[in-house]
């Protein structure tokens, strides 16, 4: 994850691919000075990191789910 932007943990999944939505459309933008755009890349990809992070965890917790599901067939 980016150093320069640490995402906070309590950073729910909803939020941070809002967040990412909104810095995905100011790097569209025409004319975005060069040091800007590394900047919101840089934040962007600490947004990134975190969503995959939820997104592994919550894979992980549906298999601890399925696994008992299946002990109890």
């Amino acid at each position: 994850m980016s150093e320069k932007f640490a995402i906070p943990e309590k950073v729910k999944f909803e939020e941070a691919m809002d967040k990412l939505e909104t810095l995905s459309e100011s790097l569209s933008r025409e004319n975005v000075p060069l040091d800007e755009a590394i900047a919101v890349y840089e934040e962007g990809l600490a947004y990134y990191e975190r969503c995959k992070a939820i997104l592994e965890d919550a894979n992980r917790r549906i298999l601890v789910i399925e696994e008992g599901m299946e002990r109890e067939r």
